[in-house]
């Protein structure tokens, strides 16, 4: 009995499915406030395969962003279709994995956070506890 037209379609598809699977490297970005738009209005009038990703953040924190890009595409590409002269004019800083990004953004803390008094207090809790 031949196959019908409907199972040959459906197998044809899920081989050309196959082939266009895609799969997806993490890109973190951080820059000077102001850059996002920017950064997203060159990303879309580009041809590389990406997605935006989200960064949940604390307010005021609007320095960092994240995108998907298809695993095909290299970090300069990336950098290449966003411009030279929007990294450069909002220092825009790349990192290829999540830990990189995290010790980016630890670099920049100082364990001053806490006044002396504070520091004491927490002290004086520790003992009582």
């Amino acid at each position: 009995m031949p196959p019908n037209k409907v199972s040959v379609f459906r197998e044809r598809a899920e081989e050309r499915m196959e082939e266009v699977k895609m799969e997806w490297n993490n890109i973190y970005i951080t820059g000077q406030p102001g850059y996002k738009k920017e950064v997203a209005r060159k990303l879309e009038s580009s041809d590389l395969s990406f997605m935006p990703g989200y960064i949940g953040s604390t307010a005021g924190a609007d320095d960092h962003d994240m995108y998907w890009l298809d695993k095909s595409v290299e970090l300069r590409q990336f950098k290449l279709a966003i411009g030279a002269k929007l990294i450069w004019k909002y220092r825009i800083e790349f990192y290829p994995s999540l830990e990189a990004f995290i010790s980016s953004q630890d670099k920049g803390r100082t364990n001053d956070a806490f006044t002396e008094k504070d520091l004491e207090l927490i002290a004086e809790m520790r003992k009582a506890s």
